[in-house]
């Protein structure tokens, strides 16, 4: 899957999760600023479902990170 921009990523969670489906964008901070542990990953989806058994994923293109999302 080559990548896409965050509305297609956005069409793409609908598709995969019905409309409970989200992208997040956490863009790098300034000047080399980490996002902390567990926001390694400039692209989040997940399936919107609270609890341990959502369905999430995360990377540093939105292909990655639903790659990652299936990997579990």
């Amino acid at each position: 899957m080559k990548d896409m921009t965050q509305a297609q990523a956005q069409a793409e969670a609908i598709r995969r999760w019905g409309s409970c489906g989200t992208v997040e964008f956490r863009p790098p901070r300034a000047r080399g600023g980490a996002r902390g542990r567990l926001a390694r990953y400039s692209c989040l989806v997940s399936d919107g479902a609270p609890g341990s058994r959502s369905i999430e994923g995360q990377g540093e293109t939105w292909a990655d990170a639903f790659a990652d999302a299936r990997s579990r």
